[in-house]
């Protein structure tokens, strides 16, 4: 695994509150990302990134990066093997 590239987003919750057009700007930013990795995510957000096909994962939120990156990795890996079996 390496380091490909870096997407610059604002934050969506700013002081216990976001806004409709900034959770817009990050979804466009995220465009062509299917799933975004997240220490913490509220309904709203999470339904506005599902609605534009990016699933929120906050399964490794406590964890660095690169091992929850591997793991969601093995995971997706393990699904492809289950279908393909």
């Amino acid at each position: 695994m390496r380091f490909a590239f870096h997407r610059r987003c604002d934050n969506y919750c700013v002081d216990g509150g976001g806004e409709e057009d900034r959770l817009e700007r990050v979804i466009a930013a995220l465009d062509g990302i299917d799933t975004v990795l997240v220490a913490k995510i509220g309904d709203c957000p999470r339904e506005g990134l599902a609605a534009a096909g990016i699933t929120a994962r906050d399964s490794w939120a406590q964890d660095y990066i690169e091992p929850a990156i591997l793991s969601l990795y093995r995971e997706r890996m393990a699904q492809k093997q289950a279908i393909t079996a």
